[in-house]
């Protein structure tokens, strides 16, 4: 009966400690120093790494709150989520809603305007349980706590294992039924981040997790979590306007916007003219069996997407 009484105060003890650290979520050795740091103010002692093995097993079997363990590289983690399932911050909620208003035509709220840069979001139906929804919440969360994060990553042209990548988060995009996380890469060395953007697709991010990046102490041990300035951060890259002449959200090194004429034929002529393809879409010519417009846009793979839809009804013209 003791020995079940001081499981349930160290149990208390981690909840408790998960519930303050971002995202409700500790690496393995974070939650050991933390109860070998407070178990001897109560007078109870410190604990084995099998001891706590055993804890966590134990508040995952029996808690209310549902404790998921995910692995970044070699370093195990735990992440308390509520019982009544994650819920999406009010934050979120309100950028969400505001971006839905704004396409509507209705007036933004004023509250929402701090966070309209940080989360490009459209109504749309994905196959994914709700996942990209979720991280979509969690990467809007260390956008507002200027969090440095983690996350192992398999590139889409690479053909090797996922990669450990450390970036400083600056958006969340949506495009084509698919969610996108915009980042600047981490320098541990400098301490600091990149001068250039990256976009990770949210469902090449392995198991849909990412993590805090703490700094490391000169004992390999995790020190506190690393932050950045996402003002200074986005204004020095110029995020505002980094998507202005992207068809999607490619757009590749030493790049440069280009006139691009397209011409439809058939059905794809009134889809063009009632949906834009792109904010700088103008139509040139319009002739009764066929159109063309230009389009000021980077030159990428997406074009050749794009183009693949209509067929032979849409093609480049010089």
């Amino acid at each position: 009966m003791l020995q079940l009484k001081v499981q349930g105060q160290r149990i208390q003890l981690i909840l408790n400690f998960l519930k303050e650290q971002a995202f409700m979520r500790a690496s393995f050795a974070q939650i050991q120093e933390h109860l070998n740091s407070a178990l001897p103010l109560l007078g109870l002692k410190t604990i084995s790494r099998r001891t706590l093995e055993s804890d966590l097993q134990v508040l995952r079997d029996a808690s209310n709150d549902k404790l998921l363990h995910v692995r970044v590289s070699k370093k195990h983690y735990y992440q308390l989520l509520p019982s009544a399932n994650a819920q999406i911050s009010e934050a979120v909620q309100a950028s969400m809603l505001s971006q839905i208003a704004e396409q509507l035509g209705a007036k933004l709220p004023t509250a929402a305007h701090s966070l309209q840069h940080k989360l490009i979001f459209n109504l749309t139906a994905l196959n994914d349980d709700g996942a990209s929804f979720q991280l979509a919440a969690t990467c809007l969360q260390a956008i507002e706590q200027q969090y440095i994060i983690q996350f192992l990553y398999q590139s889409a042209f690479g053909t090797y294992r996922s990669k450990l990548q450390v970036v400083a988060p600056l958006q969340v995009r949506f495009y084509e039924g698919r969610y996108y996380l915009v980042a600047a890469m981490w320098s541990e060395k400098q301490q600091a981040p990149g001068n250039s953007i990256k976009v990770f697709a949210f469902d090449l991010i392995e198991n849909f997790v990412v993590v805090p990046a703490p700094a490391e102490r000169e004992d390999g041990t995790e020190g506190e979590l690393q932050n950045f300035s996402w003002i200074e951060l986005s204004n020095s890259l110029d995020l505002k306007n980094y998507f202005k002449h992207c068809l999607g959200v490619a757009r590749f090194k030493e790049s440069i916007p280009e006139v691009i004429r397209l011409k439809f034929t058939d059905w794809a002529i009134a889809y063009v003219k009632a949906r834009r393809l792109h904010s700088s879409q103008r139509i040139v010519v319009d002739h009764q069996n066929y159109i063309v417009v230009e389009l000021y846009i980077f030159r990428t793979y997406e074009l050749s997407m794009l183009l693949s839809r209509f067929r032979e009804f849409g093609v480049e013209v010089r």
